[in-house]
């Protein structure tokens, strides 16, 4: 039975663990434990070996398990000696290292930050690695690959979220080659970190079917910049190639073709983002939208979890996209009907709504109710990969193949997944398009005949 606080209680919780826990007694706590030489596997070794010598080589006699336990607890305090000296070396050379600058990262692909560190190459069997950690102060995670450059490691992170952070917490161990002895500690440093979703070949994405530029729009006013479809007497210096000899054969006029007068439409569009723990590619696709301008010269765009809108623009735009990363499932599409309300209101003609592929997000859109717009809208789905559907021919044979060559922790989505989900938002989009951030591929109709 799940006890309800009252809300004074609650408030009081959340300080002492916020205020004081975790600023003043966990980070403590958690270097003391670092500090403790020996790993599980260290302490269950440690044990074998002493058990084994005390009860056969002491109180049995046996000389040769004498000999092997007294050999591995010395084989242990060798290593246990070496991890000391190098953490001892490693420590105060980690209090100087420091990132240069402001980051600019993108989740999951292995990136340079700067962060060089000098290790220790004299200590035999000695490692040193870290990684960063989340201490609860809104750090991010992060897997860290190290490349030796002469002397020293280079730091490759790959960030878990998309996010926007103030502070970096690195966890440093050093340990012995087998794993049985470690020492930690953890360094926290001030620097801006921006995570963006990876692009991928997102960039080679055609553009959303009905949003591609159309005819431009005739106007005797306007400067000369449409197709060549007047024409008027040749004059000095005009090209050869733009005079209509067919005219010139039958009246023995030299008459050339020029550009019409005309103007490009103007559209306005707006986005919106859905987020959800599987939105990494759809927040890339939308990235890739507002850097190659699909949502026209007059757009605005907003994203779950950060209440602010950008307005023509970019960096704002990037800097919701980034922050959207710490949204909660709370917020899943909970400013969707107001955005497209206001949207409406402001006379922008289509809208772009990005869902992630996971059937929580499109149900969140449909519990909206926001089929009653008028403007066109146009949704918009990613995916890392396009798996194939289940009733193919050949699914269990190419499933087969993935699951040998890559992890089984994909995130992928099937064509036919897809039409379901889309059949949850009928009414809503004109169309559902699905893009695959390995490959760069879309797939426009996926509504069918309910667009």
């Amino acid at each position: 039975m799940k006890v309800s606080w009252p809300q004074p209680v609650r408030r009081a919780g959340r300080f002492v663990r916020d205020r004081v826990w975790r600023p003043y007694f966990l980070w403590w706590l958690r270097g003391l434990i670092g500090l403790f030489p020996l790993t599980r596997m260290g302490v269950a070794f440690l044990a074998l070996f002493a058990g084994a010598a005390w009860q056969y080589g002491v109180l049995s006699r046996d000389l040769i398990l004498l000999v092997l336990g007294l050999g591995g607890a010395l084989v242990m305090i060798a290593l246990l000696l070496t991890t000391l000296l190098a953490a001892a070396i490693t420590w105060p050379r980690t209090r100087k290292a420091a990132t240069p600058g402001e980051l600019d990262l993108d989740t999951g692909i292995p990136q340079p930050t700067g962060f060089r560190l000098r290790a220790p190459r004299f200590i035999p069997f000695a490692v040193v690695e870290w990684k960063w950690m989340n201490d609860g102060g809104g750090e991010t995670e992060a897997r860290v690959e190290l490349e030796r450059s002469g002397r020293e490691l280079v730091e490759l992170a790959s960030p878990a979220r998309r996010c926007i952070v103030t502070r970096i917490v690195r966890r440093f161990a050093v340990r012995d080659l087998f794993g049985l002895t470690e020492i930690s500690w953890r360094r926290a440093e001030r620097t801006m970190l921006r995570v963006m979703p990876y692009r991928g070949m997102l960039s080679q994405m055609p553009p959303p079917a009905g949003l591609a530029e159309g005819d431009d729009l005739s106007d005797p006013y306007a400067e000369p910049k449409g197709d060549r479809v007047e024409m008027r007497q040749y004059a000095p210096g005009d090209p050869l190639r733009m005079v209509l000899w067919k005219v010139y054969a039958r009246s023995g006029k030299m008459m050339v073709r020029t550009p019409e007068r005309s103007v490009a439409e103007r559209k306005r569009g707006c986005a919106y983002l859905v987020t959800s723990p599987k939105d990494d590619a759809a927040a890339a696709v939308a990235r890739v939208a507002i850097e190659r301008g699909l949502l026209g010269e007059d757009w605005c765009f907003a994203a779950d979890g950060v209440q602010r809108e950008a307005v023509e623009d970019r960096d704002a735009a990037f800097e919701i996209i980034a922050r959207s990363g710490e949204a909660g499932d709370e917020d899943r599409a909970a400013r969707l009907a107001a955005f497209a309300a206001k949207s409406e209101s402001e006379g922008y003609q289509f809208c772009l709504l990005f869902i992630p592929h996971d059937e929580p997000a499109w149900r969140a859109v449909a519990e909206q109710g926001v089929a009653t717009t008028s403007m066109r809208v146009q949704v918009i789905t990613a995916a890392s990969e396009i798996l194939p559907d289940a009733d193919s021919g050949r699914a269990w044979a190419e499933r087969a193949v993935r699951w040998l060559l890559k992890h089984a922790a994909h995130d992928g989505v099937s064509m036919a997944e897809i039409r379901t989900r889309a059949a949850l938002i009928r009414g809503l989009g004109n169309d559902v398009m699905l893009a695959e951030r390995n490959s760069g591929r879309a797939v426009n109709g996926m509504l069918g005949d309910r667009g």
